[in-house]
């Protein structure tokens, strides 16, 4: 095969997908992105200081904030045409997302919190992913804890959990290390990749963190 064709079959079969993607804020802010094409199982670091765009960006690739102008595909779905029931079907099934601000129910234990996030997309309730994944992350023993009684770092691994059970196509991460010292730094991007490849998810991470750009071969700058 040509490198042309090479490239224009992996340009349609990419798993994130965008063009001309641009967002406007009702007080006039304004952002262009540049174009993306990420392959199935591939990951990307998207790098840069605070005020550029870097949670838009993640909020509308995820569907959360709609674009004013582009397109964005995942997993060969147009997300930017769906409407708002479908899109949040599509993205309880097939995303995966870990906010710098963590989400869950706290009147919940962790096992509970898990449960949860794997029904939400109508998928098998799987006991048995939902005991490996904890024990992958250090939570085996604290499944019956109520969130609030988890230590700042197990509610970190938690975030992850919840990102990753349910096995999305992709997995966006917004600011995962920031405020973690360097030991943690490696340790949580450290389990954020494993969990990702053993899930086979592309994973894309949003920060402005220059420890994590080592890790990453796939790096775009904003």
């Amino acid at each position: 095969m040509q490198p042309s064709c090479i490239y224009i079959y992996l340009y349609f079969c990419a798993m994130i997908k965008t063009t001309d993607l641009n967002f406007e804020y009702p007080e006039g802010q304004s952002f262009a992105f540049p174009d993306i094409v990420l392959n199935s199982k591939e990951h990307l670091l998207v790098l840069g200081p605070s005020g550029v765009g870097k949670t838009t960006l993640l909020h509308l690739l995820s569907g959360i904030l709609p674009a004013s102008r582009g397109t964005i595909s995942i997993d060969g779905v147009e997300i930017t045409s769906l409407g708002r029931k479908a899109l949040d079907k599509f993205r309880g099934a097939s995303i995966g997302l870990i906010f710098q601000q963590y989400h869950y129910v706290r009147s919940l234990n962790v096992e509970e919190n898990l449960r949860l996030r794997q029904h939400f997309p109508k998928k098998l309730v799987e006991k048995e992913r939902r005991i490996a994944i904890a024990e992958r992350l250090g939570l085996a023993d604290h499944l019956t804890k109520k969130v609030a009684h988890l230590s700042h770092g197990q509610q970190q691994r938690l975030a992850i959990a919840l990102g990753l059970i349910h096995r999305p196509k992709v997995v966006f991460a917004d600011e995962p290390t920031s405020n973690l010292d360097d030991s943690n730094c490696e340790q949580v991007l450290g389990l954020l990749l494993e969990e990702a490849n053993l899930c086979g998810s592309s994973l894309v991470i949003i920060t402005h963190d220059q420890r994590v750009t080592q890790h990453f071969s796939n790096q775009m700058k904003l």
